[in-house]
């Protein structure tokens, strides 16, 4: 480095070369980056940004920046220090050899104990070899070794090889800070700023410009963005879309403000020490007598980290608990997921522990929600941790299903199991999901007197949630434990444990193991024995029930409709379920069958006379003849997904939810409740995407969309959910659909397909079938509705080319808008300037009149080839080949009964259908009767197609 240039203390160069390498951030690349270049390079960097500008402006800009160089030089320093961008500040020396790694130890977890330091990252292994170190070419270490290995921080998402940490200390670049010291003036100092990132790769819009975030080829390696961990708002690298004052700006959090625990909550205590002046004072004991230390008892209280939470109407943190074990390897996902989007401090990784202190830590929180990601037994612990702690509210569980079974999360309508829906949207649910009760029941178990036989006097559990059984199933279940117990390195796969559980249900099947179980049990419910039916019905399985699931979904209770002895199951009436089963009730289960309902109550006394196989809650063991006394412990609070009407927020809307943030915090609660408006009806376009497009191109939105096969269309009500749309789009597969004849498309749906959520930012989203009833269709797109073909599919040889019909609501016959209105009327006049100005008010070009036509239906039929070709211009080809309600006419049939020549040849060249016929069973060419020569265009141009068509067919 220049002596000179090290040396040059100037404020006008320290305002200079700061304030541009300020304002570039980062503009030429990896320099920018790393922030480790001179600050020659520095001055030359904001030399070149005015150079860039006109005259008025660099100057303007340059006095500007010298006026604010003795006044703001430090708080600019002090604002990037806080912001994390402390390497656009002064230059630093020259870089040292590569090393092998780093010295200081890489932290992967949150750090809970005194010496935790704020800003540290949380590294974690990944595989992502396109992903540029974060340094740049010019201080990165291993520039050249395109195997060495990497780290991307959870909380932040950089990306910096493990040899080059040591430079990233260097640099000062700190993670997105998770709490704030205990001092008095970080006391008073409330307000988060933002924590910018460069980023070379991003998604969604530039909040400034509005423009997309684009890479240029052969410049990757680039910085074209700018954005916050916090908030995800993302700028273009430009000095016109990021300005130097939005460094100082505080940060609304984005989206999830609500649910966000914000730093400023999270105090790091210091470590109470003793007095000295106190401690000479102190008299000597005489007395060897042992006495209790106050300063020991005061140290044992003491923690690292304290919460002073500010209540809010507004707010309802989310505590998460990752189980990491559960589901293979989506726990380790979801985890870091949740990290990148909330505060890492409250989210715990329960491979780790610390359940019981982190719910210390946060009891005090008002309207806090607990998101537990597992399997039922997940949560299960947690509420028996809420149970020991005693707190009061005590704070509603949601479920992120994890792993297999999960028959508790499908209860509350969480889902089977976590497919890939957006971690975004998770949280949008556990904040809008209503607080429901869950029962809970204890399990005494009391020693028999009689001759003792092999097997555990103790349960692995004493509190059940879900159920309790005994008898065959949880005989299965413990062959499965012990196999696994024996030999773990068996079972690491889903598939190959679900193949032992079949395997291990048939061999008990055929061995019939417990078919002597009701000869050894005696069942007592509310005082009534039930022994004597079980005997006589020869039960093989008993199963005490909390909730309607059981058996990863199946409802052995089943519809009490036409039964008057019982009522409907719940979960929260303090009634458990009494159920016997059968082989073959057991059997049936699994196909919608339900099991002999015994009893409803709320005490059963359970006597064993022989060691059985018995499970709680899937957890199973073997009972020696024992006593059990089952009976109501407590409701827990549990949250309850449910419908939703409004969208998750997406990071290209992300301003407008900030916006309102910052509104809401100087607003009456009652005024930020504003309802969402729900359209009357909609119509939506399906398009189809098959299972080898979707996991060839799943990352590639815009270029699924564009190979994406239109089937149809449907009008459904606004608040139409997914069930209720699926039976509309199966519809558009049938040869007639209420008395209205459809043209059939060249390929069917096959009958597994699934809805496909497209209101992410970054891809499209599988919906479990399952969860089809608790989302609305506004909720997962906009005006197309995408579905993913799982299978290929069926071609119909007397398919004809033209676009499939549109299928309607019956219930959606709504009057028109005076703007729809206003549309017809303008087709019917020829007036182009009004229909060209209700289309840009947004007005469909898919609205019909009474009868059923579109626009280009009447403007065909009119002859107006101006409107006809501005409507095929800007309307979607289904329009082509739509049909009325009366004749069943597509436009091309209403032009060529009316002689409209022009019109014809636009709608031909279009791609209008020639063969699809009306109600009376004729085609275009028939209606041209009397004008030989449009007939005759008509037909030369159906037998080319029909030709064109064939010759396709037999290429293929």
């Amino acid at each position: 480095m220049d002596p000179q240039a090290k040396d040059r203390t100037s404020p006008a160069a320290a305002a200079g070369g700061f304030s541009g390498r300020l304002a570039s951030l980062g503009a030429d690349g990896g320099d920018s980056e790393s922030g480790a270049g001179s600050e020659e390079a520095a001055v030359g960097c904001c030399s070149d940004t005015f150079s860039s500008l006109p005259d008025m402006e660099q100057d303007t800009l340059e006095e500007k920046l010298r006026g604010l160089a003795f006044r703001k030089q430090t708080s600019y320093r002090k604002a990037i220090s806080r912001s994390g961008l402390h390497y656009l500040g002064p230059p630093q020396p020259s870089l040292p050899p590569a090393s092998n790694g780093p010295n200081k130890e890489l932290r992967t977890c949150v750090d809970w104990t005194e010496n935790a330091v704020n800003g540290d990252h949380l590294w974690m292994e990944t595989s992502c070899s396109g992903e540029l170190c974060y340094l740049g070419e010019d201080t990165c270490l291993l520039k050249t070794a395109k195997s060495a290995p990497r780290r991307k921080c959870a909380a932040c998402k950089i990306v910096v090889h493990t040899g080059c940490m040591e430079q990233l200390e260097k640099i000062n670049f700190r993670c997105k800070p998770t709490f704030r010291e205990g001092g008095s003036r970080c006391l008073r100092d409330n307000i988060l700023r933002h924590h910018w990132v460069h980023r070379r790769r991003q998604e969604g819009k530039c909040k400034q410009c509005g423009k997309s975030f684009q890479q240029k080829f052969f410049h990757s390696k680039e910085i074209i963005a700018i954005s916050c961990s916090w908030c995800k708002q993302a700028f273009h690298n430009k000095v016109t879309c990021f300005m130097l004052h939005q460094i100082e700006e505080p940060c609304s959090l984005g989206a999830h403000a609500g649910v966000i625990v914000p730093p400023s909550w999270i105090i790091k205590v210091r470590k109470p020490q003793s007095s000295l002046k106190n401690s000479a004072r102190r008299k000597k004991r005489t007395s060897f007598k042992r006495r209790t230390s106050k300063k020991g008892l005061d140290e044992s209280k003491w923690r690292p980290f304290m919460l002073k939470p500010l209540p809010s109407p507004l707010m309802k943190p989310i505590l998460v608990f990752v189980n990491p074990k559960s589901g293979g390897n989506q726990g380790a996902k979801v985890l870091q997921m949740f990290m990148w989007i909330l505060n890492p401090r409250q989210v715990f990784d329960l491979s780790q522990g610390g359940l019981r202190e982190a719910l210390e830590l946060y009891r005090k929180v008002p309207n806090l929600r607990i998101l537990a990601c597992g399997g039922d037994g997940t949560v299960g612990w947690i509420l028996s941790a809420l149970d020991e702690l005693q707190l009061n509210p005590q704070p509603p569980v949601a479920v992120l299903p994890l792993g297999t079974g999960n028959d508790l999360a499908r209860t509350l309508n969480w889902g089977g199991g976590y497919t890939d829906e957006p971690v975004s949207k998770v949280l949008c649910h556990v904040e809008d999901g209503s607080v429901v009760q869950l029962d809970r029941w204890n399990l005494l178990v009391e020693k028999s007197s009689a001759k003792p036989e092999e097997g555990t006097q103790k349960l692995p559990l004493n509190v059940f949630n879900n159920y309790f059984s005994l008898g065959f199933d949880a005989h299965v279940t413990l062959e499965f434990h012990e196999s696994r117990e024996a030999n773990p390195e068996k079972f690491n796969s889903r598939f190959r444990n679900k193949m032992f559980y079949a395997g291990a249900a048939f061999s008990d099947f055929l061995q019939r193991s417990s078919r002597d179980l009701s000869k050894h049990v005696r069942v007592v419910c509310d005082g009534t024995d039930l022994t004597a039916k079980i005997q006589e019905l020869k039960f093989q399985c008993i199963v005490f029930l909390n909730i309607p699931r059981y058996c990863a979904g199946t409802m052995p209770w089943g519809n009490t409709g036409d039964h008057r002895d019982f009522e409907p199951q719940r979960h929260d009436d303090g009634c458990i379920e009494v159920i016997g089963f059968t082989m073959a009730s057991l059997a049936a289960l699994q196909v919608g069958g339900h099991g002999e309902r015994l009893h409803q109550c709320r005490e059963v006394i359970l006597t064993t006379f022989k060691t059985v196989p018995v499970q709680v809650d899937g957890e199973p063991c073997r009972l020696a003849p024992s006593t059990l006394r089952i009976s109501l412990r407590n409701q827990a609070n549990m949250v309850q997904k449910s419908k939703r009407r409004t969208s998750v927020p997406l990071l290209n809307d992300i301003q407008k939810v900030c916006a309102a943030d910052l509104r809401r915090l100087s607003a009456p609660p009652d005024s930020f409740s504003v309802p969402h408006a729900v359209p009357d009806r909609l119509r939506l376009r399906v398009n189809r995407i098959s299972l080898q497009e979707y996991d060839r191109l799943q990352y590639d939105k815009e270029r699924l969309r564009d190979i994406s096969i239109p089937v149809g269309i449907v009008v459904v009500r606004g608040d139409c959910d997914l069930e209720t749309c699926r039976l509309y789009i199966d519809r558009l597969q049938e040869d007639e659909s209420r008395g209205l004849p459809r043209t059939s498309s060249t390929s069917r749906l096959s009958p597994n397909w699934s809805f496909l959520d497209s209101t992410s930012a970054d891809r499209f989203y599988r919906i479990d079938k399952a969860q089809e009833h608790l989302h609305f269709v506004t909720e997962i797109c906009q005006d197309e509705v995408f579905i993913l073909d799982h299978e290929g599919p069926v071609v119909n040889q007397g398919s004809s080319t033209g676009m499939p019909d549109l299928v309607v609501e019956p219930t959606a016959g709504l009057p028109l808008t005076p703007e729809e209105q206003a549309l017809l009327t303008a087709a019917s006049a020829g007036d182009l300037s009004m229909l060209s100005e209700c289309v840009r008010r947004g007005v469909s070009l898919l609205v019909r009149d009474s009868a059923g036509c579109s626009a280009l239906h009447i403007a065909a039929q009119n002859g107006h080839t101006e409107l006809v070709s501005f409507i095929l211009q800007q309307g979607s080809k289904v329009l082509l080949d739509l049909t009325d309600k009366e004749k069943g006419d597509t436009a091309l049939h209403k032009a060529a009964a009316e002689k409209q020549h022009a019109v014809c040849r636009l709608l031909v060249e279009a791609g209008a259908s020639l063969e699809k016929t009306n109600f009376q069973g004729k085609s275009p060419a028939d209606q041209a009767e009397g004008d030989s020569e449009l007939a005759s265009y008509l037909s030369s141009q159906q037998q080319t197609s029909s030709t064109a068509h064939e010759d396709l067919e037999t290429a293929v």
